[in-house]
């Protein structure tokens, strides 16, 4: 089964020429304007083909948990409406209810008579990748069931293709934006019996349970302990974790092993200068070498110049401490590791 499933997406990639995914426009609503001329030379060309069918998609989360997620597909050829449905997806995330639109657009469009193209316009291009990707994941089976609809309708005819193509959706672009309409007038609440929950939401939820207990909890400042530096955010607000991006931690200084382990040691407190050493009555000097008689963190982020270079007048910038870093890689690290890896 697993090799029946790796050659359909062989397949997909020989036949289907993948190379005709849009480039994601990720700076703003701005360049998605300037992205509107291509996609109407773009439609125009595709609707005088008598072969081509056009499949808009799209998935909605309302930010109420009392309702449920839901997605629609529009089906044309040509300017003439084909199909439409739409239908709730339970409790899952976005990328999962746009997988979902994807899965019914593709399965739809196959069945259509004379179909030698199929060109799929969505807002999601992550969940274009993952609909032809049968590997585990949280919607595996609607990748499944683009695969196989597609390794049959490629079958019939070696001449067959299908393209996606990103819809920045601030534009609320033609059919597209006709999708969006449509899948966002469906509102339905989460009924008494048990509603499907996907296996990213689910992962989510606990996800942010442990941060919502850990900032509950952190609030203890016995928890918390005397010597942790809270770090914030330019608009002053105190960094909080997150599971995103390897939170703000990790996505600032996860590409060095070195950097990461410092910074951790520069906020816990645990890091080997001279006030640590005093404060656990370890036989060191707790003066610091540029004469001042205590070598501390706040004096080591702020003042020190013996051995620091480039100081920040508000090191409680994540981004202010990564530069301090940046330029004193050495900070915070045990002094007998040339690398200052601690």
């Amino acid at each position: 089964m697993l090799q029946k499933i790796t050659n359909t997406v062989d397949l997909y990639q020989d036949q289907a020429d993948l190379a005709n995914l849009a480039s994601l426009c990720s700076t703003g609503l701005s360049e998605a304007w300037d992205r509107r001329p291509y996609l109407d030379e773009l439609i125009a060309k595709a609707r005088i083909e008598p072969l081509t069918v056009l499949a808009a998609t799209d998935g909605s989360v309302p930010q109420s948990n009392q309702y449920q997620a839901a997605l629609a597909t529009i089906i044309y050829k040509g300017h003439c409406e084909l199909e439409r449905t739409r239908y709730v997806s339970g409790r899952v995330t976005a990328p999962d209810a746009e997988l979902n639109a994807i899965s019914c657009a593709v399965r739809l469009a196959v069945k259509q008579a004379n179909c030698q193209h199929i060109m799929v316009f969505t807002d999601s291009m992550g969940s274009a990748h993952r609909a032809v990707d049968p590997s585990i994941h949280s919607g595996q089976a609607f990748s499944l069931s683009v695969c196989r609809a597609l390794q049959e309708w490629f079958k019939a005819d070696d001449l067959r293709r299908i393209t996606f193509v990103y819809i920045p959706s601030a534009l609320q672009w033609d059919i597209h934006g006709e999708a969006h309409k449509y899948v966002t007038e469906l509102k339905v609440r989460v009924g008494r019996r048990k509603t499907d929950n996907s296996i990213d939401t689910l992962c989510s939820k606990a996800a942010h349970s442990v941060l919502d207990s850990w900032s509950s909890t952190f609030q203890d400042p016995t928890y918390q302990g005397s010597e942790f530096l809270e770090l914030q955010w330019p608009d002053r607000q105190p960094i909080q974790p997150s599971y995103l991006n390897g939170g703000p931690w990790l996505s600032t200084f996860g590409h060095s092993i070195t950097e990461f382990a410092c910074v951790c040691q520069c906020i816990t407190g645990h890091t080997p200068i001279r006030a640590y050493y005093r404060r656990f009555k370890i036989n060191e000097p707790h003066g610091c070498t540029c004469g001042a008689a205590l070598q501390s963190r706040q004096h080591v982020l702020f003042c020190c110049r013996d051995r620091y270079s480039v100081h920040y007048p508000h090191p409680r910038f994540l981004r202010d401490i990564a530069s301090f870093l940046k330029h004193n890689p050495t900070a915070f690290g045990f002094n007998w590791d040339p690398s200052g890896v601690g």
